[in-house]
């Protein structure tokens, strides 16, 4: 609700008021629900949903309890998600910021790519949410078992290729580089032990990225310019890279932000309409491990 405000402002030859507009915020229910795939997972699926409150960060609780949170397949069937601790949801937290977790175990839901889920949350306190999402179609890393590690020669860079997902609107990319530390003291170059890394293939047709070199993308801005130099030739010896990458949804690319990851925009958009807001979203994430080795021993080589 907006209020208007007269402001006087006095000086010695008289009085001018300016109005001025101020806009009242509102205390509404904020959820953040996602469905994340695995490959190999036989369907199954982790559901996580956060409920929280636009005003607990300034002093107001921002607990959302009692809710019903409530996922419907295609065949009518249902998953309830259950109440649980905040650590299951969400690793940080806003300052002074709380809220509520609500999940399902992956053996508790199968779902199936391109399947459209609906999301229905009834509030303890009156009030539903409502929602929709499709999960993106089912793509595979080229080259790759999955979950498989391959070997890596030092100082090469590596192209990973995958299949198109259907339906996906991007591909977030990202690698934890354990032991790169201590691999890079040697070079006189100082960085922490294990690095997190951050890309992005900003469209469905964009299905390619160069390991490490463009996993660093979001991350330039923090990271260390010789750090960043460093990884465009690749990684030194007795490093070893988790990745993933994860086709997303639509509603994920529309609301998901951190940092300078903003791939549509500076301003969020909501896929949940009702008594109140938030997102909705589904994923499917690949997953493989890189060993840097020159000894062909160490296990087989990386394709490309």
């Amino acid at each position: 609700m907006a209020a208007a405000v007269l402001t006087a402002v006095s000086y010695l030859t008289g009085c001018e008021l300016e109005k001025v507009t101020l806009v009242t915020a509102e205390d509404v229910v904020v959820a953040e629900v996602f469905v994340q795939l695995e490959e190999g997972s036989d369907g199954e699926a982790t559901v996580r949903a956060f409920l929280h409150r636009t005003l607990s960060t300034v002093g107001a609780s921002g607990q959302v309890r009692g809710a019903r949170v409530t996922i419907v397949r295609e065949d009518g069937s249902t998953l309830e998600l259950a109440e649980t601790v905040e650590g299951d949801c969400a690793e940080t937290l806003p300052v002074d910021g709380d809220g509520n977790c609500y999940w399902a175990p992956p053996q508790a839901g199968r779902f199936r790519p391109l399947e459209r889920l609906e999301l229905e949350i009834t509030l303890s306190q009156g009030g539903v949410m409502r929602s929709a999402t499709t999960v993106p179609g089912d793509f595979g890393l080229i080259g790759i078992t999955p979950g498989a590690t391959c070997r890596l020669d030092p100082d090469t860079p590596l192209e990973l290729r995958w299949s198109r997902s259907t339906g996906a609107w991007a591909y977030v990319n990202e690698t934890v580089l354990h032991g790169i530390g201590p691999a890079l003291a040697a070079e006189g170059i100082d960085v922490e032990d294990d690095l997190y890394l951050l890309g992005l293939s900003v469209s469905a047709a964009d299905t390619t990225i160069v390991f490490p070199g463009e996993f660093g993308v979001f991350n330039r801005f923090e990271l260390d310019q010789d750090v960043a130099l460093r990884l465009q030739r690749g990684l030194p010896s007795a490093v070893t890279g988790d990745l993933t990458i994860t086709a997303t949804d639509r509603n994920y690319v529309n609301w998901v932000r951190g940092g300078n990851f903003n791939p549509s925009g500076q301003v969020r958009l909501p896929s949940i309409r009702g008594d109140g807001t938030g997102v909705f979203a589904s994923v499917i994430v690949r997953r493989m491990r890189v060993d840097v080795s020159p000894d062909p021993q160490q296990g087989p080589e990386c394709p490309g």
